[in-house]
């Protein structure tokens, strides 16, 4: 078949859960961290976790002994879940169930979970658990986890977590680590010029592009030139690019409150409250509502694409009723396993499909034995079976360790949790209309394409 379409590689795709019109779509809105810019994941959290370590030991007087700890990227992965009262990380699946945690380097067994939790439900909004949404919360998560396996007398394990959370908050905003990043930004940062090739392709359709970040005016304006700026034409930069660039957006306040918009009106950052937004100006603050009012566009012509499931998709969509394109860009790699694991996981289904068919038989066999008084013979033939159906089970165990050895070590699959999607991709399919691996995958799509989810259908048989 020389259908286009079959010749786009897994990992290069765009995921649709609801219907989206990119013809339709007048305005896009880009996160920069992650999305824009995308970092060398496992070498930033190193540094932010070594820098958190020293906050921790030299200003809130955590035990030295912490500096010997490593970070293992391997160690935590997207989408677990802080349990700031017990101290475990969580695994949980669609439904809230708990399917896998982690307490320091123990992984609890089946029996220890259900004594643990019983048959306890996470759900969110929480005061006890904290989602990991992004790649930025690994660090935070894997040193919650050694920490926590110290057991540290005087510290319970919510102020570790609290302790943690304004740390490296604060090392985001005041300099550390963006320093680093700009001191060295070949060792952080991917530098693809295919990204700035994307953003080109829909401005060429003449889409309104803005950029909506977190970060402030003067990192955006160091890292935007090194990530863009080097593949654009003489005399032009990313700015030309952008209709409207929006720093400090305080998401997701920007999408569910009426912040007020301070314009950037120098490079060194001075700022004059404003009333009245101007295309092609930088502004800090602000609100979703206003820039629909500016490019006179309905909610649903403007379509947000970033990284963090909850302050860039779950409000977008939900308060500003925006379109979303959720960015993984963990799920180049998950693709990319799924497929070296596809022949595991056929022989997995395959032996399934047996073991139904033994268990149907059985439920016949253990019917007859109820009504029937010499049953020997029966009773014979139901040990039979019982033993096809435990070398079934083994022959499945096998594969499964198989299956497993092409994801996470220690957590599995980012999208499922055993047999059942994960909540992170619950909430992926409940938030994002589309999810991809990176933003240059649209370079895949015309601008006016039409995504569509996939045809729903039954697995029989």
């Amino acid at each position: 078949m020389n259908d286009r379409a079959e010749r786009i590689a897994p990992h290069e795709r765009i995921f649709t859960t609801r219907t989206l019109n990119l013809n339709s779509v007048k305005v896009i809105g880009f996160d920069m961290d992650y999305t824009l810019v995308v970092y060398k994941d496992e070498v930033l959290e190193e540094l932010i976790y070594r820098l958190t370590v020293e906050r921790l030991v030299e200003k809130l007087g955590y035990p030295k002994e912490i500096r010997d700890l490593s970070f293992d990227p391997k160690r935590v992965i997207r989408g677990l879940v802080i349990d700031k009262k017990l101290g475990n990380l969580l695994k949980i699946n669609l439904f809230g169930y708990i399917k896998a945690a982690l307490h320091g380097d123990h992984f609890y067994s089946r029996e220890e979970l259900r004594e643990i939790y019983s048959y306890d439900i996470v759900t969110f909004p929480s005061d006890r658990y904290e989602m990991i949404h992004t790649l930025f919360a690994l660090a935070l998560s894997s040193l919650f986890c050694q920490i926590t396996a110290l057991e540290i007398e005087s510290l319970s394990y919510e102020k570790i977590y609290e302790d943690l959370i304004s740390t490296i908050i604060d090392l985001h905003l005041h300099g550390p680590v963006k320093e680093a990043v700009l001191k060295e930004p070949e060792k952080f940062i991917y530098i693809d010029k295919r990204y700035v090739e994307t953003v080109q392709m829909l401005k060429s359709f003449g889409k309104k592009l803005l950029l909506i970040t977190n970060s402030d005016w003067s990192y955006t304006r160091s890292i935007m030139p090194l990530c863009f700026d080097t593949f654009l034409p003489d005399g032009n930069t990313w700015r030309d690019l952008f209709d409207l660039v929006v720093v400090d957006a305080m998401k997701p306040g920007f999408f569910t409150g009426q912040n007020s918009y301070y314009e950037v009106i120098t490079e060194d950052g001075h700022l004059v409250k404003t009333d009245m937004l101007r295309q092609k100006k930088v502004y800090q603050g602000g609100n979703a509502v206003a820039i629909e009012s500016l490019f006179n566009v309905l909610r649903g012509q403007i379509l947000y694409v970033g990284d963090h499931i909850y302050s860039d998709v779950y409000q977008s969509k939900k308060v500003s009723h925006w379109r979303t394109m959720l960015v993984i860009s963990e799920l180049e790699e998950e693709l990319q396993a799924a497929a070296d694991a596809d022949s595991a996981l056929k022989e997995i289904k395959e032996h399934m499909r047996v073991k139904e068919d033994l268990e149907l038989n059985l439920d016949e066999i253990q019917k007859q034995l109820s009504r029937k008084k010499d049953s020997s013979d029966l009773q014979k033939e139901e040990e039979e079976v019982r033993q096809k159906i435990r070398e079934v089970d083994a022959k499945v165990g096998l594969l499964i360790t198989k299956l497993n050895s092409h994801f996470n070590p220690n957590w599995g699959e980012l999208l499922f949790a055993g047999n059942d999607k994960s909540y992170f991709f619950m909430s992926i399919e409940r938030y994002a209309c589309t999810y991809t691996s990176k933003i240059s995958n649209l370079l895949n799509y015309s601008p006016a394409h039409y995504f569509r989810p996939p045809i729903k259908s039954y697995e029989i048989g």
